[in-house]
């Protein structure tokens, strides 16, 4: 991959600006508060481009010899949860930045806001590359600029998204040009709005309406004239941010959560498609053995099962106890003396992983058990492959008591034989605090050298939470209620 002083050297003309570690820390933490993948995507790019742009735009202009002073700045985050962009006044005339992390460069879109609604016109909008590519360095890319007028008359709309696009080879590519010499081009007067009022009593409606995060786009779901005129009132504005991300939080547990109550009964409906048992998301290194005698299928037998119940006796290693009994989950199912062996197991073994595995195993050959455990784990993606292998997030739950489950969550790779990336986090979080937290460590050489990640704790009944992964500005969240 090419460096960030390479890529300045292969295109010369247009603006590399490096995004800070602290930057994109700030930028991540603040974006958190919208109400929706997307949103807080969108909230992110657009922050982490305004914290690296303006800066850069200040210095150069106190170089340049110009006074710094005429920006002004008009800087509504709350903005974000709607639109993409933020304006920057330069003395009289106004300039859009408007990132986006696409590396399809062919075309340029604006949304229809920043060029039909005469408050946030902009003279000229200035197309900004994000890069969080975790095997580079993190930068923005001033890719060019085009004019008001340009826009209108080489752009096309696309009434599906309400935005404007327009071909990259419109495009400018040089900014100071227009920072030399700013000069105010669009035309201000120009209105799609044909009413400028909306009574109250329907703005309350719309309020209502598009206040619930189920609403995933309200910029498209009524009229441009009434969302027009909602947007760019700063009241009813913050009032639908509060109302959208106010909701949310009490909207992620209602429809996405996992019920682990409902999980531990075997109510498979609760659990989406995407989750898998253990044995089919992850690749072991090699058969299961334990003492050195592997166990494949062809010698499952009576006689096999029985050294296995022995090994769970109490006067073995706490390790080979537990190496048995997850060699019985596997092999076990339809013999009597293993479901007795494990149940008994469950309840004597003093170290909890050996409880933990006993009631695991308890769940692969007698579901109905109620003693039973329950694992089920999927593949997520962080935006990295660790040799072609993605990482495996993994929950299992067991009964501790009457109406409270104990949850185990592990991180591993897809592949045994690979090892976890440093720094990689694996947190809970309830009411918005984090209650607990893992990270990966780094050998000598800075690579990997965790091949598991791993969190157990008994949450109340009812609670809700979180599980977090998180690898730098990488981030993964799945809802549960216990």
């Amino acid at each position: 991959m090419l460096s960030l002083h390479k890529l300045s050297i292969s295109y010369p003309n247009q603006l590399w600006l490096k995004i800070t570690k602290e930057i994109q820390q700030k930028s991540w933490q603040r974006s958190q508060s919208y109400s929706n993948p997307t949103s807080r995507c969108q909230a992110y790019l657009n922050d982490v481009c305004w914290q690296t742009f303006i800066p850069w735009l200040q210095a150069w202009l106190e170089e340049d010899g110009s006074d710094s002073g005429l920006i002004t700045h008009q800087y509504s985050p709350n903005i974000w949860e709607f639109v993409n962009g933020s304006v920057i006044n330069l003395e009289q005339t106004k300039i859009a930045l408007i990132p986006s992390e696409t590396s399809d460069l062919e075309e340029f879109d604006i949304p229809q806001e920043g060029v039909d609604i005469p408050q946030w016109q902009a003279d000229y909008y200035l197309a900004i590359q994000v890069n969080f590519d975790v095997s580079e360095e993190a930068w923005i890319r001033v890719r060019g600029y085009v004019s008001y007028q340009q826009l209108k008359h080489k752009g096309e709309y696309e009434e599906s998204d309400r935005s404007y696009y327009i071909s990259q080879e419109y495009l400018e590519e040089d900014i100071t040009a227009i920072l030399l010499s700013p000069q105010a081009v669009a035309q201000k007067k120009q209105e799609l709005v044909t009413s400028t009022e909306l009574s109250s009593v329907i703005a309350n409606q719309l309020l209502d309406k598009l206040g619930n995060p189920v609403v995933y786009y309200p910029r498209l779901a009524i009229p441009f004239s009434q969302w027009t005129i909602l947007i760019t009132n700063p009241e009813w504005r913050q009032k639908l941010f509060e109302q959208r991300t106010g909701l949310a939080k009490v909207s992620l547990f209602n429809s996405q959560a996992i019920n682990l109550q409902q999980w531990l009964q075997e109510l498979t409906h609760v659990v989406e498609e995407s989750w898998q048992t253990v044995e089919n998301l992850l690749t072991p290194l090699e058969p299961i053995s334990v003492r050195g005698y592997r166990y494949t299928e062809e010698t499952i037998t009576k006689e096999a099962i029985t050294p296995l119940i022995q090994l769970l006796k109490p006067h073995n290693p706490e390790k080979e106890r537990t190496q048995a009994a997850g060699i019985l989950g596997k092999i076990g199912a339809g013999y009597p003396e293993a479901i007795s062996a494990l149940t008994e197991l469950l309840h004597t073994a003093k170290e909890e992983e050996t409880r933990w595995q006993a009631a695991l195993s308890l769940g692969e050959i007698d579901p109905g058990n109620a003693d039973a455990g329950r694992a089920k784990g999927k593949l997520i993606d962080l935006g990295i492959q660790l040799e072609n292998q993605k990482i495996a997030l993994i929950v299992a739950i067991m009964a501790q008591t009457q109406d409270r489950v104990g949850v185990w969550i592990q991180l591993k790779p897809a592949h045994e034989s690979i090892k976890l990336p440093p720094h990689l986090k694996l947190s809970i979080l309830s009411d918005e605090k984090t209650i607990l937290e893992a990270e990966t460590r780094s050998d000598p050489e800075g690579k990997g050298k965790d091949g598991l990640l791993q969190l157990r704790f008994t949450p109340p009944s009812g609670t809700h939470f979180q599980v977090e992964v998180s690898l730098n500005e990488a981030n993964f969240t799945e809802y549960f209620d216990a």
